[in-house]
């Protein structure tokens, strides 16, 4: 007996899933009492929550989604989709403590302390904007997913209702935002399942709910991440069979950055060294100021909770995404090779490109196409093996799917409702009101937040877009988070010149290439596109140079202020500490870790041994992981 394409056995397992981490939520309800509370889970857990939490928060199933899908279109170096945050990681070893010694509530608390109210409440606009982004990129890859682990029985069904909704999109000839109506997708079913869930205990429970369903929604992100490796590779021979086969136009699949000719020739820009170093600066500079991330060093007990589960929750997801990238090496084998291949011949010759010496009578490489089957293609894989492997497991890898894309969510809801709730609601609109007050109205403010994350998504084209987007969203206020903390001398103004001339720059190279005529020819792909890394590089590098020039001509930030929050950036936590209020020290406060560089308004403290011993180690981390990677492409 079978519903929607899934059997009975994994209803039961998925409904089981559904509703014990529901209640899981609903049953923190009772330990929320204030805004510590919802918004920091009360400070209270310790590494292997944080682990789990960072994980977790930080590993959505459209992630898996990308990596598959750049890794189908590129081969091996679609790994760098999420690996372009492994050179980041070794970093969060020392921002944590950083983070955790400003005792803030959300990152608005930062730019308050360190700048002005007016940049909190920029930062406060942007970190909601961040959030919505993050949740609406979440649904949108594991909505689809969903789809293809129902064998395309939610797409037969949204055509048979035939509801319709308004959609909005930019057109790049009319330079315009276009409106209209189109059919809901049979994805957009999924998409609205999965946030009644989550919504339902984020709302409840607050952070942490979030953190407390993330330990186990962070176990089954890995059974995720693993489950459906060994049976693709049964498919093509099992391990070690990769290099078996030869596949027309995927010749460089498994080298680990892009040549530019394969590139070329399917239409894509090469994921050379050059454009890997520009994603991981953008997503340094920009992952410090994820309104989440607050949450995940900030609401341990000590700052080496937070480091712990900062670093190493995040290295936990790189092993996954090892996992998700030769999951979809044996997936290009198994589909695109014509002896092994269970698609229709014309079907697989459409998403073969287009090489000298192709099949006799090929049907045209249709990249549109090719673009729409990588979206699905984990669902698809998984749809088509696990039933033969047993009843259950496609409700298994569903339930894990759910885990992960919830996870992201709840924690994105939950911060982001925070910075309005905190900074926006009870600083201008309503002050002085119960606490009790600020909870429904975090809550309620939750809830919207959620449903523009719902109307952004429908305006992505696939989840490379859609991952795009993270990935630059956030850089533009970033540059100023990175500053702010080591030179005193960033000034208000930078803060507000500098993230708005990075938008604009963005916005300028993506959506009006033709006007950037002077720029050197090698910076484009097309006489109508710029290159994606030379997009970064130029926004990136607008945004510091007017931030610098702008600190230069504008007032400084009051001494006493300034005084007073390096000197929170430099006193230790200690353990079971209270302070009177965000950003701010308790009445008996550690002494203040020294100085090593104090000049020219530079404020940076003397590492210690586990300072320089842990960043250290974690670059060892990073490079086992890259050496391994490279091992895994040669024996697999």
């Amino acid at each position: 007996m079978s519903w929607l394409g899934l059997h009975w056995a994994d209803w039961l397992l998925l409904l089981a899933y559904l509703i014990g981490v529901t209640a899981l939520g609903v049953w923190s309800h009772r330990r929320v009492k204030n805004m510590v509370d919802y918004f920091m889970g009360g400070r209270r857990f310790g590494k292997a929550f944080l682990i789990f939490f960072a994980f977790g928060a930080g590993t959505s199933s459209d992630q898996a989604i990308s990596v598959v899908a750049g890794t189908w279109r590129a081969g091996l170096p679609g790994i760098w989709w999420q690996f372009l945050w492994l050179w980041s990681t070794p970093f969060y070893w020392m921002v944590a403590p950083i983070i955790r010694r400003m005792r803030a509530i959300t990152t608005s608390d930062f730019f308050e302390a360190r700048f002005d109210t007016s940049t909190a409440t920029l930062y406060s606009i942007f970190g909601i904007t961040i959030s919505i982004t993050i949740i609406a990129s979440g649904l949108y890859g594991s909505g689809k997913m969903v789809n293809a682990l129902t064998g395309g029985q939610l797409q037969r069904l949204a055509e048979e209702l035939n509801i319709q909704v308004p959609e909005f999109h930019w057109d790049p000839h009319e330079q315009r935002v276009v409106t209209g109506w189109r059919t809901m997708q049979g994805y957009e079913f999924a998409i609205l399942a999965m946030t009644v869930l989550f919504v339902l205990y984020g709302m409840a429970g607050g952070l942490g709910a979030a953190i407390l369903t993330d330990l186990i929604q962070g176990i089954l992100t890995i059974v995720f991440s693993f489950l459906l490796l060994p049976f693709v590779f049964q498919q093509i021979g099992g391990f070690g069979a990769l290099h078996t086969y030869e596949i027309p136009g995927k010749e460089d699949m498994f080298n680990l950055f892009a040549s530019g000719e394969i590139a070329r020739r399917l239409g894509r820009e090469p994921l050379d060294a050059f454009y890997v170093f520009m994603l991981s600066v953008t997503a340094l500079a920009g992952i410090v100021v994820q309104p989440h991330i607050m949450g995940v060093c900030g609401s341990g007990r000590t700052e080496l909770d937070g480091r712990v589960g900062f670093c190493y929750g995040n290295f936990l997801k790189r092993f996954c995404t090892i996992a998700w990238t030769f999951t979809a090496l044996a997936c290009i084998v198994w589909y695109l090779h014509p002896e092994l291949s269970p698609l229709p011949d014309d079907v697989r010759q459409r998403l073969t490109p287009d090489v000298p010496g192709a099949e006799p009578g090929k049907v045209p490489f249709d990249e549109r196409f090719d673009r729409a089957f990588a979206d699905e293609l984990f669902g698809r894989a998984a749809y088509e093996l696990l039933p033969t492997i047993g009843p259950g497991l496609v409700g298994l890898l569903l339930a894990s799917l759910l885990a992960a894309v919830m996870s992201t969510c709840d924690a994105q809801m939950i911060t982001a409702s925070g910075l309005f709730t905190e900074n926006i609601y009870r600083r201008f609109l309503v002050p002085g009101r119960s606490q009790r007050h600020y909870l429904w109205v975090g809550r309620i403010a939750g809830l919207v937040i959620v449903l523009l994350a719902l109307a952004l998504q429908a305006t992505f084209s696939d989840v490379i877009d859609a991952l795009k987007v993270v990935l630059k969203w956030p850089a533009a206020i970033g540059i100023s988070w990175w500053v702010g903390v080591v030179w005193k001398r960033w000034t208000p103004a930078a803060v507000w010149v500098s993230t708005f001339t990075t938008i604009a720059v963005w916005a300028g190279l993506v959506y009006f290439p033709e006007r950037w005529w002077f720029l050197p020819e090698f910076m484009f792909t097309s006489p109508t596109k710029i290159a994606d890394k030379w997009q970064m590089f130029l926004y990136m590098t607008a945004g510091l140079v007017s931030g610098l020039v702008t600190s230069l001509l504008t007032r400084p930030v009051a001494t006493e202020k300034l005084e007073r929050f390096f000197l929170l950036l430099r006193t230790p936590v200690r353990a079971g500490e209270r302070v009177p209020g965000p950003c701010a020290l308790p009445e008996d406060p550690e002494p203040p870790q020294p100085l090593l560089v104090s000049r020219y308004g530079l404020q940076i403290p003397r590492f210690t041994v586990l300072d320089v011993g842990g960043f250290a180690f974690a670059w060892l981390l990073v490079g086992f992981l890259v050496w391994l990677t490279w091992w895994l492409a040669r024996v697999l």
